[in-house]
């Protein structure tokens, strides 16, 4: 057997070994440290709800007990707060959710309801998906809400019918009522609406609005982050949903909400918010309210997690408001977001050109491969070189088979005489897994790819292939290097076949954008190393004997 052939073989079995050990091992990490729960079913409450007992349970201990708030950045979390969400049979009575004003837009259908002038309904046409998930419905709660320190007053908010005044994509929900008046304006635009909130007759009262009511969850593996997201002037925070007592965090607040890996429910205010509560009213369900003055003057967002909205947002109330609202940031893009960040951008960038996923992975896959082409060009040049030693270390291994430490000395020796390195060849390969899994997690957490078609039968990139062609191509993909490389090892041959099939059923679950990535860059691995061998002079006739 030739000696190049086999340290290719060899360099392609430990690749995929790895990325196998890489993959598993990661799989358990997560199942022990980023545990799928299953979704809890929403439960309507039709009695004092257990997180307003802790609230009574706190406030009478804040009396006796001195509080030890922990300080990092000039935000300080404490437990305990004074605002109570009226999860009782009032709320189910008040609103049966067919009261309400319809807006059609380019993107999906908004509902207000009368009662309460909130926002209950956001269906966005191109991910089949409400933004205003079960749990909000089920239980009657809803981003937007004014939640006062009075329950009575807080009812009287949320469940009076206003009036309502409509011009165009503009709506005005007005509540004049004991005194109180209450003016909520939205303004949409796309998935953004502009909120101005007044209120008056409410001056002794804390007031807070809710920014974020716990999102539905994404089926499968949980990738990403879901629950409560919370920007400081320092940083993002995104926090555990799984709590067992209200959170309250103080500081400079720029927005607060709820998010899951696609889509996000959030408030902007242009003055910020000097806390934040974030109260767990089910098994990983929070809700996310932000303590005002005498109103709202800024902006909600419920939609997908768009990067090149969120970045045009950011953007434009850096100018506006002069703070950095980094909302891109939501984005989880993993362990090696350092690399998975730049290769989203790119992705974008090659999508803005071609208007299609499927394609710009495809250039992605391109670039990297021209990108990674010197270390794979070195690397055969190596294993030329390891081919020519092959006669030299096998007269070694013969000379001393029998003194293995001596047979060491001597081939490292041979190695240093002709500047060759056996473990060249791997550096492409290690170079590699980091892309790959960073690739991996972009594709996951990224909703451009929700829904994205490539062609035909493929619908969704970000799901697995549906009749798993891809993955049997790939599969293929993998046979056919084996073929452009004869081996007369029989053995290793078969080995590299079983790997073949191992990996085609391992990524029929895989999104199948990330199998067109794997299948691209196998095919121009192909043609690489078809190109190189040639320039090698591997395909040369050699002379009969």
């Amino acid at each position: 057997m030739d000696n190049n052939q086999q340290d290719m073989q060899k360099r392609v079995f430990i690749f995929f070994a790895v990325v196998a050990v890489l993959m598993i091992g990661y799989s358990i990490f997560a199942s022990l440290f980023l545990p799928d729960k299953k979704k809890q079913e929403p439960q309507q409450v039709a009695q004092k709800t257990e997180i307003a007992q802790k609230t009574e349970a706190s406030q009478k201990t804040q009396a006796t007990q001195e509080p030890q708030p922990k300080q990092e950045a000039a935000v300080i979390y404490s437990t305990g707060g004074t605002f109570n969400l009226l999860l009782d049979s009032r709320r189910f009575r008040a609103d049966d959710l067919k009261n309400l004003v319809t807006l059609k837009t380019e993107f999906g259908t908004v509902k207000f309801s009368k009662i309460g002038g909130r926002v209950v309904s956001i269906y966005i046409d191109r991910y089949k998906t409400d933004v205003i998930g079960s749990f909000s419905k089920q239980n009657k709660i809803f981003p937007t809400e004014i939640i006062t320190t009075d329950p009575q007053i807080t009812a009287l908010i949320n469940f009076s019918e206003y009036q309502v005044s409509q011009n165009g994509n503009k709506l005005v929900f007005t509540l004049k009522k004991n005194g109180i008046k209450v003016i909520k304006e939205f303004i949409l635009d796309k998935a953004v609406f502009t909120v101005n909130i007044k209120t008056e007759g409410l001056d002794k009262y804390g007031l807070a609005v809710i920014d974020g009511v716990a999102l539905d969850k994404i089926p499968g593996r949980s990738y990403g982050h879901y629950g409560p997201v919370v920007k400081t002037a320092d940083k993002l925070m995104q926090l555990d949903a799984d709590i067992e007592k209200e959170q309250i965090i103080r500081g400079k607040i720029l927005w607060a909400g709820e998010e899951n890996k696609y889509f996000i429910q959030m408030i902007a205010n242009k003055d910020g918010f000097s806390a934040v509560h974030i109260i767990p009213v089910s098994k990983d369900k929070t809700i996310v309210l932000s303590e005002i003055n005498n109103g709202v003057n800024g902006f909600f967002l419920g939609g997908p997690k768009l990067y090149s909205l969120l970045k045009e947002l950011t953007e434009k109330y850096q100018k506006e408001w002069g703070v950095n609202l980094a909302l891109q940031d939501t984005i989880s893009f993993g362990i090696f977001g350092i690399l998975g960040k730049p290769l989203f951008i790119v992705l974008h960038f090659f999508y803005s050109f071609t208007h299609n996923w499927g394609v710009a992975i495809i250039l992605l896959t391109i670039l990297i491969r021209i990108i990674f082409f010197p270390l794979n060009h070195k690397s055969l040049k190596a294993m030329k070189k390891m081919s020519d030693l092959a006669p030299e270390i096998k007269k070694l291994q013969q000379k001393y088979k029998d003194n293995p430490e001596k047979l060491q000395q001597e081939m490292m020796k041979l190695y240093a005489e002709h500047g060759a390195n056996p473990m060249s060849g791997c550096l492409p390969i290690l170079v590699q897994i980091p892309v790959f899994i960073a690739l991996y997690n972009v594709l996951m957490v990224t909703v451009e790819l929700k829904n994205a078609p490539f062609i035909l039968w493929i619908t969704d990139l970000s799901s697995k292939d549906p009749y798993y062609i891809l993955p049997i191509l790939m599969g293929l993909s993998m046979v056919a290097q084996q073929w452009i490389t004869p081996s007369s090892d029989k053995n290793q041959k078969m080995i590299m076949y079983i790997m073949a099939i191992v990996f085609t059923f391992m990524f029929m679950n895989f999104p199948s954008g990330l199998v067109l990535y794997w299948l691209t860059n196998n095919i121009l691995g192909l043609l690489q190393s078809y190109i190189i061998n040639k320039k090698l002079g591997r395909y040369e006739k050699k002379p009969a004997k």
